[in-house]
């Protein structure tokens, strides 16, 4: 596979937005019949969700556009159907990969327990922990304030809009089940999963990839943790070429390249 230019990169994120978006929105003027379909909704638009995620995510290392403004526009765009500002993951993510892995530093970290039944209800309170913490750290500013003030009565007015259509019930039983299968697929696979031992030793065993060009492509790149970790200049499209194969079993059990850190290991 020849190496995927910025350019085409950027363009084929914003494409990936426009139909995500479009169709996690317009999928609440269809109005499932049966439970089969309504599980089917529900799914579809956690994953919806997911794919918009995964492009507001490239937003924040500027794989969106040439200009700190487009990134910002896009990325905020990309996640109106998940509802959380962009304000807040912006800055909380880039603090995850400047501190990657240390309790206190990484907001990220918080996922970090011993007790795996607390992971899925982690999970869940994650957009809720980032502003907490980004209070604690006095890393609000006023114009951060403006900004969540703002994005809330923009989703206010999106989802207000909808409802008004296809119906009050409909979008909250459309959006709080997928939002929920949502959270825990992703802070599970791709955040628990390729941080697993919280590594603060080299920045190469702090994360991991997983194997298999399946989960690559279905995931948007999430799936090459470690790669991102510590080339964040390439967007996912161009790690491709990187993806480690692994042998059949290991992409069936969604098994991860771990390096363990040398140091600790002698």
């Amino acid at each position: 596979m020849n190496q995927v230019t910025r350019p085409f990169a950027i363009l084929v994120n914003r494409v990936v937005i426009c139909f995500a978006v479009g169709l996690a929105l317009g999928s609440y003027f269809w109005h499932p019949a049966r439970i089969f379909q309504y599980l089917l909704d529900i799914c579809l638009r956690a994953y919806l969700h997911f794919v918009a995620g995964s492009m507001a995510h490239e937003a924040v290392h500027g794989h969106l556009g040439n200009s700190k403004r487009a990134n910002l526009w896009w990325g905020r765009v990309a996640l109106i159907p998940t509802t959380v500002p962009g304000v807040t993951f912006r800055k909380t993510h880039l603090r995850h990969h400047a501190a990657t892995n240390i309790p206190l530093e990484d907001p990220d970290e918080f996922l970090n327990t011993k007790r795996s039944w607390e992971i899925p209800l982690r999970a869940l309170a994650m957009p809720h922990h980032w502003v907490m913490w980004l209070h604690r750290q006095n890393r609000l500013t006023r114009r951060d304030r403006i900004e969540y003030l703002v994005t809330y009565l923009v989703y206010t007015a999106v989802y207000g809009l909808i409802a008004c259509f296809a119906g009050v019930e409909r979008v909250l039983l459309g959006l709080l089940p997928a939002a929920i299968l949502h959270s825990w697929i992703l802070w599970y696979l791709f955040a628990v999963k390729t941080h697993e031992g919280y590594s603060t030793g080299t920045p190469e065993s702090r994360s991991h990839n997983y194997y298999g060009r399946l989960l690559y492509w279905l995931s948007f790149g999430l799936s090459m943790h470690r790669l991102h970790h510590l080339k964040p200049n390439l967007a996912w499209l161009q790690m491709a070429r990187n993806v480690p194969a692994g042998s059949w079993m290991q992409r069936v059990r969604f098994e991860r390249d771990i390096i363990v850190d040398a140091r600790k290991a002698a």
